[in-house]
């Protein structure tokens, strides 16, 4: 299975996995992603800190970016 890595930017600072994961496929690393990213917007949301601005930046074990998920995009409002 290709291991993927979830780098965290954060306007000009990054966050780096130094271990990533085994997952199936870039589809599975980015339910994973968007999972990690729910959890961390909640624990900014109670801490009342701005939830704009972070991103996962998901990347193959070459480093190269596969995919960018954008932390608010997750965030649903009416």
């Amino acid at each position: 299975m290709p291991r993927f890595f979830f780098h965290i930017r954060d306007g000009a600072t990054l966050i780096e996995d130094p271990d990533g994961s085994e997952l199936p496929d870039l589809a599975a690393a980015r339910e994973e992603a968007a999972q990690g990213a729910r959890f961390l917007l909640a624990e900014k949301l109670k801490a009342g800190e701005v939830l704009d601005g972070q991103r996962f930046e998901i990347t193959s074990a070459e480093g190269v970016v596969l995919a960018l998920l954008l932390f608010k995009d997750l965030v649903k409002l009416r």
